[in-house]
């Protein structure tokens, strides 16, 4: 739903906007196999969420399972 209130931004450029307006995370790390992919990235820049769309994400966020170590333990094949 956030993505199409932002005329149709794809889930990628919602969850990279969504970790680029953190105040602890300076960048992002993408990947493109065309230039197709590149174009779309771009995108990314175009919209801005509000605070109807980060508490959208939150209550998405909320429903999952929130890791039970630090990222460096399930990264190695412990538990998540």
């Amino acid at each position: 739903r956030v993505g199409d209130k932002h005329g149709g931004a794809s889930v990628a450029n919602v969850a990279a906007r969504w970790v680029l307006d953190s105040e602890v995370v300076p960048a992002v790390i993408l990947g493109a196999r065309n230039a197709e992919h590149v174009d779309d990235h771009l995108r990314m820049f175009a919209f801005d969420l509000d605070d109807e769309d980060r508490a959208a994400i939150r209550g998405v966020l909320a429903k999952g399972r929130a890791p039970t170590a630090d990222s460096y333990q399930w990264e190695r094949g412990g538990q998540f």
